[in-house]
């Protein structure tokens, strides 16, 4: 077996002088002071655009578009002062630092986590009537999980503020818990991604494609050639005009002409297709996302092809489950829900979680030896944490997640299922992010929760029980704002930065420092605005404040139809484990096999919903290109493809600060 023996010392370093003030780029105060001004500036952007002006998702996407946006402009005003005060300019450690601090900060804010937590801490109250009998279960929330009721009426009306003593010591004990509650969540990923990061990032060499763009524009503190380069410009400038045309057509001039690029009803194929069994492929649209062609180009063509062809392959099992008479409006309960590709789609995951951990077991088998056996002949100084920290830190976040399930109402066997699932499906979604870098990401339908529930049957679990499933919905729900996948790109950009690496202990303290002023900044804008536009407003986008609803709707359905345990279902994720690990073992065997086990989990998910087609094209234009013309065409054409990126990304946040500025309702260029 390999061991990781410690690096050499690197030569050039003078006699006396301390090897590490060398090894790595330094982080001066500016780039901390830089990186935590940002947050909250960056997070109240990301709720007033999503919540009330119903613009972009600046947020859910793998690289998110606020920060990114931020990442330019610093780049612009760096460069100004490299001209002036070339010694003074932050270098591309520095950028990259700010811009790892206000990825994994903003995240916090976005869907799937604050915009979603804030909503179902005061739905249970607020929605609940004699008619739905919501009462009967209020009895299991405990009270530190919840704000005073007394504050939730002004949460729904408005016109007051966050910022009165009454409101602020009704949520401070749900603050405190919940802020706990994520902290301990996103500390448990980190331990788990610094444990896997030298087998994913060194020993299987994952491309990391969401990356890419941000290390290639901040090379040499953003004085890279690439902003000369004409193909580049080429590529902003073709979803700036397609963008702007759009944005103008729905928000300012209706008459103005804009061409279709997003889902529309004349690009729906389901609505051309109307014979049987033709038409049981489903809600199937098409897209041409400037920026989802862009990041397509660079991921490997096995990859790009697999996720769109399985996603087609979906609809085809749905066709063949119709002609086969399994999905009849006659069909009994089990057959009705072939082919059960959510249920696929769990197994998928689940085993492409296994094969990762087998794939990874010589590495960790080190890890092991060196925490907790002080084998010297391994090195773990270039590591974010010791591994004897990240295995401490990985039992106690565990045990505390554990913890905390129980005091829901779980029990302890049913919490530690629902963790131990959590963390294999999070896990497989952050290699998906490290091997195929999609603009934006599903786990499987339900999550862990749902599964859970799915397979067992609602009838297995306590009254309070469910309840407490219901207040882990908020997070166990969407996760394209999933920190786990960011903090692993996090650890690859520190290892990849010019002229030396960041120091990974560095990144470690920004990580967790970026949580928790995250937390306070998206605690204070989520609830700040809802307080004073009011979340009954009808003016505020629908989907986020209905978000304290929906998951006790789900609660109510559990304990008024009892679901007893569904076999097909078992059987479908066992099929999908298995089919996905036969295509990791084909994968390993021959290297002509052109099916990669992620496009299968992707195409189980509704991660290829809306960006299918574009994926499509993208792998289309590459093949062609390295087909015809070869890499070294192939490398002249990617400046393009970073321009259709960098266009799309930069178009869309100037027009959510143009909205931003004016009050008006914006246009929503991503995701639809």
């Amino acid at each position: 077996m390999a061991t990781m023996q410690k690096r050499p010392q690197q030569p050039g370093i003078p006699e006396g002088k301390s090897p590490e003030t060398s090894r790595w780029s330094s982080i001066t105060p500016r780039a901390w002071i830089i990186a935590l001004l940002l947050i909250p500036l960056l997070i109240f952007w990301l709720e007033y655009t999503e919540i009330v002006a119903s613009g972009p998702d600046l947020a859910a996407m793998s690289m998110p578009m606020a920060v990114l946006f931020a990442l330019l402009v610093l780049i612009g005003i760096n460069l100004g002062i490299k001209k002036l005060w070339p010694t003074r300019a932050l270098t591309q450690a520095e950028l990259m630092f700010i811009y790892t601090m206000n990825t994994a900060a903003i995240y916090i804010g976005g869907i799937g986590m604050m915009q979603f937590l804030t909503p179902a801490l005061v739905g249970w109250k607020h929605f609940a009537t004699h008619e739905n009998k919501w009462e009967n279960w209020h009895r299991f929330i405990p009270t530190w999980a919840v704000p005073d009721p007394a504050v939730i009426a002004d949460y729904y009306t408005g016109k007051s503020s966050l910022f009165t003593s009454a409101h602020l010591l009704g949520w401070a004990v749900p603050i405190t818990v919940w802020t706990g509650f994520i902290f301990t969540l996103l500390f448990c990923f980190y331990c788990i991604a610094t444990l896997m990061r030298r087998q994913w990032v060194d020993r299987e060499r994952l491309i990391f494609p969401i990356v890419l763009i941000p290390l290639e524009i901040t090379r040499d503190g953003g004085s890279t050639p690439l902003w000369t380069n004409r193909l580049l410009w080429m590529g902003v400038g073709l979803p700036v005009i397609l963008e702007s045309m759009a944005a103008i057509h729905f928000t300012l001039l209706p008459t103005f002409p804009y061409i279709p690029i997003k889902p529309e009803a004349g690009l729906q194929m389901e609505t051309h297709i109307t014979s049987s069994p033709w038409n049981a492929i489903g809600y199937t649209t098409m897209a041409f996302y400037p920026m989802v062609i862009g990041l397509t180009y660079l991921l490997s063509l096995d990859v790009s092809f697999s996720c769109w062809f399985f996603y087609l392959f979906t609809k085809l099992q749905n066709v063949g489950s119709t002609a086969f008479g399994f999905r009849d409006p006659g069909a009994g309960p089990t057959l009705a829900h072939m082919p059960y590709i959510a249920e696929q789609g769990v197994g998928a995951f689940v085993g492409l979680a296994l094969y990762s951990l087998w794939l990874a077991r010589p590495h960790l088998a080190e890890t092991w030896r060196k925490a907790f056996r002080g084998d010297k002949s391994i090195d773990d100084s270039d590591e974010p944490m010791t591994y004897r920290g990240a295995y401490l830190g990985l039992f106690a976040s565990s045990l505390l997640l554990v913890g905390f399930g129980m005091a829901l109402g779980l029990s302890l066997g049913v919490s530690l299922i629902f963790w131990i699932l959590l963390l294999l499906l999070a896990l497989t979604f952050s290699r998906i992010r490290a091997e195929a870098g999609l603009p934006w990401g599903q786990a499987p339908w339900g999550n862990a929760h749902g599964t859970m529930i799915a397979f067992s049957g609602s009838h297995a679990y306590t009254p309070h029980a469910l309840t407490g499933f219901a207040f882990l919905r908020w997070f166990d729900s969407d996760w394209r704002c999933l920190g786990q996948p960011a903090q692993l790109e996090a650890m690859k950009i520190a290892d990849s930065t010019t002229p030396r690496p960041m120091n990974p202990r560095h990144l470690t303290a920004a990580i967790l420092v970026a949580i928790l002023i995250g937390c306070l900044a998206a605690w204070a804008s989520c609830l700040g605005i809802y307080y004073h536009f009011g979340a009954g407003n009808a003016t505020l986008e629908h989907w986020r404040t209905d978000q304290g609803h929906y998951g006790f709707d789900e609660l109510q359905g559990w304990l008024n139809s009892p679901k007893p345990m569904d076999t097909g279902r078992i059987t479908a994720s066992v099929a999908g484990m298995g089919l996905v690990l036969l295509l990791g073992l084909l994968r390993t065997r021959f290297t002509w096999w052109p099916l990669h086990p992620i496009g299968y989990a992707v195409g189980s998910t509704d991660t290829m919903t809306w960006i299918w087609f574009p994926v499509l094209l993208g792998w289309l234009f590459k093949s062609l290109i390295l087909r015809y013309g070869g890499v070294r065409l192939y490398r002249a054409a990617l400046p393009f493809f970073i321009g259709l990126v960098l266009g799309d990304y930069g178009i869309s946040c100037l027009w959510a600060l143009y909205f931003l500025a004016t009050g008006h309702a914006g246009y929503r260029t991503f995701p639809i």
